[in-house]
């Protein structure tokens, strides 16, 4: 739920698999395998890369793509497809000393080594996968390994990064929406977030959706300062005037940077749809992005009212009910004691209280025996099912 996967299973005709919301893709050629045979393929983009790819001569410019195949019975190799969030900087000396380069490995954390197979035309790179394995790690990186200090991989490129705002699929009188930096053009529709807190049991992590996102050019690492502005006052974000920090370490790792905004309603009673500013701003104050997005809308209202006529009194109705002359007349039916033959009994599972937002048909407590009058099955409104 959390990164980026596919999986697909292709016969001998071959064809593409394509990881979702992404320009990442891994072309299958016909007689891949034999006549008969499948091939199945796993796609994952990996949010974090191995410390041994960002420094001073290297940085990633795509997620680890993690490569599953399920026949190794192979008859041709497969194509890599992949588009980098980076350009070379326009002058004569950058193309001799940096490139854009493919780097695979058999595990996740490396080592990792160059593919000597590839090609690239404007902003995508295609890669030949010869000497295929059951799972194989890949990854796109600018890299100049003659680069000297006290110049950097960054002095020769033009990096894009990607910033996402994450938040509840609901917005709530309070709830926490998430800003997000990913050193590529890959930001998942879903993203786990863990806050840390003080005490010793630690909090679950909680899965946020995508909100909406923009890419960016970053000159070099260097920390920045994001802001969250909301464009109603009903809405307040809780956090400094000068916004969160982003130091330039993290950057140049490329780590996913994950922020946390809390946010409050002031008015819970006019809880609505917004609309959020995200503002990121360099070590000199200058603007390097800012895009607005609209927040979901609150959870629809739970449990149907009844416009019909209450069935019970209130306490202090009680006293003043004034009887209809018909209500006199009104029959009502005369309960028997009968027998019943064949008798199930079922004990309860789980117990059941009834609630005011949730008017439950039953009440009943875990352990409890009732007596079966059908085992006929009846539809009726529960709190999660019907």
């Amino acid at each position: 739920p959390v990164e980026t996967s596919i999986v697909c299973r292709l016969d001998s005709s071959g064809g593409a698999v394509q990881l979702p919301d992404t320009n990442i893709s891994i072309h299958v050629p016909n007689n891949h395998i034999a006549l008969g045979e499948t091939q199945q393929i796993s796609l994952k983009a990996l949010l974090d890369p191995p410390l041994e790819l960002n420094n001073d001569r290297c940085t990633t410019v795509s997620p680890v793509l993690e490569i599953k195949l399920s026949n190794m019975e192979v008859q041709s190799s497969l194509t890599l497809e992949v588009k980098v969030s980076v350009a070379l900087r326009s002058n004569i000396t950058t193309h001799n000393i940096v490139g854009i380069k493919c780097l695979r490995s058999d595990s996740k954390e490396g080592p990792y080594h160059l593919v000597p197979h590839n090609y690239m035309y404007e902003d995508t790179i295609q890669v030949k996968l010869d000497n295929l394995e059951p799972i194989m790690y890949f990854v796109m990186v600018a890299q100049g390994q003659s680069i000297v200090s006290p110049s950097t991989v960054w002095d020769y490129i033009n990096k894009k990064v990607t910033i996402g705002l994450y938040g509840p699929k609901h917005i709530h009188p309070s709830f926490k929406a998430v800003v997000a930096i990913f050193g590529h053009d890959c930001s998942p529709k879903t993203l786990l977030v863990t806050e840390v807190v003080q005490q010793a049991n630690s909090v679950a992590p909680v899965t946020l959706q995508l909100w909406g996102k923009q890419q960016f050019l970053l000159p070099r690492p260097q920390d920045l300062q994001l802001c969250l502005f909301s464009n109603m006052t009903n809405y307040r974000v809780e956090a400094d005037s000068h916004g969160k920090m982003v130091r330039g370490f993290q950057l140049k790792l490329g780590k996913v940077c994950r922020l946390i905004f809390p946010i409050v309603c002031q008015d819970p009673a006019q809880l609505s749809d917004f609309t959020l500013r995200v503002q990121v701003k360099d070590e000199l104050e200058s603007i390097l992005s800012q895009f607005c997005v609209q927040t979901p809308r609150p959870p629809p209202k739970t449990g149907t009212k009844s416009t019909g006529p209450r069935r019970f009194l209130k306490k202090k109705e009680i006293g003043k009910i004034v009887l209809s002359p018909l209500a006199v007349t009104c029959k009502y039916p005369t309960f028997q004691d009968r027998p019943v033959t064949s008798l199930k009994y079922g004990k309860l599972l789980k117990t059941v209280v009834r609630q005011s937002k949730n008017p439950y048909l039953l009440e009943y407590k875990k352990g409890d025996l009732v007596g079966l009058l059908s085992e006929e099955k009846i539809k009726l409104k529960g709190q999660l099912w019907n």
